[in-house]
């Protein structure tokens, strides 16, 4: 049997474990080969808040026409965090060429949080993005992303789960077949993750224990065990909640491991437990 394969269209840091240096190992980890389609190169990731970096745009077409001619195929496109909005085309682009109709489309619209834009964006990345899950198989906005995506107002309050099963119906009726929305707020020192596949109709929701540990990375972490889970077969709420326990138990080893914050999630060590969950 041929290993499956991801182009997964993120940025790459150099340091601080984020976007593609989160994704290579965890989705190679699953089995699954992941080819590398960077937007832009930094660095160091954004915690640190200072950096350079380089755009990679202007590459990026003359990479896919390579490919193009060389008639390589993937049985999943993967994108996260872009360098602007004007990159959205470009990854539409890659879908139109690379995505067959039984393609996996994953799109991580990784661009706020905390009820606000990252500040490396400009509004119209709202728009744009709103375009590009249109396209998508599944989507995995945190809760700020999901409510920016729908102009929903966000409300520093725990939502009910009626609140969440109506966001992700919303998020449905823009175009993707399955919705996940993580970092919700919820009680008792706890953040839950919701989801809702439109195929079967079924929304689940999974709560995990909210640690006192903030730090880049988390998202891109959980979208790639996400992707590699529903790669290997797990329905949408299964690796959802192997995702959710796969990122749990490596901020935690993180946490208690004393390094700093800004290094993001130390997930190396942690792949082992990554075998375990599969």
């Amino acid at each position: 049997m041929a290993t499956k394969r991801v182009l997964a269209i993120h940025d790459i840091c150099s340091f601080g474990r984020c976007s593609l240096t989160a994704a290579i190992p965890v989705i190679s980890a699953m089995g699954i080969q992941v080819c590398p389609f960077p937007t832009a190169l930094f660095s160091n990731n954004l915690t640190y808040g200072t950096f350079t970096f380089s755009d990679f745009t202007p590459h990026m077409n003359e990479f896919m026409d390579m490919w193009q001619s060389l008639g390589y195929s993937y049985d999943a496109v993967y994108s996260g965090f872009l360098a602007d909005a004007a990159q959205i085309a470009v990854v539409q682009d890659a879908i139109r060429r690379f995505a067959k109709p039984d393609t996996l489309v994953i799109v991580d619209p990784a661009m706020a949080d905390d009820g606000k834009l990252y500040p490396v964006f400009k509004p119209d990345i709202i728009t744009e993005m709103g375009k590009l899950i249109g396209n998508a198989t599944v989507i995995t906005p945190n809760y700020t992303e999901a409510c920016l995506l729908l102009n929903h107002p966000y409300a520093d309050r725990i939502p009910s789960t009626k609140d969440m099963t109506e966001l992700c119906r919303r998020l449905i009726d823009q175009g993707p077949e399955k919705v996940v929305i993580t970092s919700v707020p919820a009680p008792n020192e706890e953040i839950k993750i919701v989801s809702y596949d439109k195929q079967t109709a079924s929304f689940d929701e999974y709560a995990v224990q909210r640690l006192p540990f903030n730090t880049c990375g988390t998202g891109d972490l959980f979208s790639s065990v996400l992707t590699g889970a529903l790669l290997n077969g797990s329905n949408l709420h299964a690796a959802v909640r192997k995702a959710a326990d796969f990122l749990s138990y490596a901020i935690t080893y993180t946490y208690h491991s004393g390094s700093d914050c800004r290094e993001g999630v130390q997930v190396e060590p942690c792949l082992k437990k990554l075998m375990e969950i599969q």
